[in-house]
């Protein structure tokens, strides 16, 4: 059980930033079709070569200031996931598994919201973004 807690906590953590990156990678690959598509029009003769310099211009800024992020959110991700994801695995490690009694600071340390959908189920949301939905027996 502990070697899957500590998988999922991996996993959870690496999809933390994910969503930005992501966005922004897409933004560099439109940036770059762009920029292809100024050169198809400046190769076939559909524009003068000097007439798209300032979009040309646009498009670097845009991409050196996005990879420049795109660096950085790579790198705060990874430290932060790291440091976070040590931290989960020596709780695991710590933890002995055997509950016998409702434990409050566990629950406090491993669930951020616990929602009641209706007389039958609830939602339990992990700290890091994991989700289930779980079934009450009534």
């Amino acid at each position: 059980m502990a070697k899957e807690l500590k998988s999922a906590a991996d996993t959870v953590l690496s999809e933390a930033n994910d969503n930005e990156i992501k966005q922004i990678e897409q933004r560099l690959k439109d940036i770059d079709q762009a920029r292809n598509d100024f050169v198809n029009l400046i190769a076939t003769g559909a524009c003068a070569p000097d007439s798209l310099d300032d979009e040309f211009a646009s498009l670097y800024s845009e991409e050196e200031k996005l990879s420049q992020k795109l660096l950085s959110l790579k790198a705060q991700a990874n430290t932060e996931s790291n440091g976070l994801a040590d931290e989960i695995k020596a709780d695991i490690d710590n933890s002995s598994f055997e509950l016998h009694q409702y434990d409050d600071i566990l629950v406090r340390k491993v669930v951020e919201c616990v929602k009641i959908l209706n007389k039958e189920e609830i939602s339990v949301t992990f700290k890091g973004g994991y989700e289930i939905k779980a079934e009450l027996l009534i």
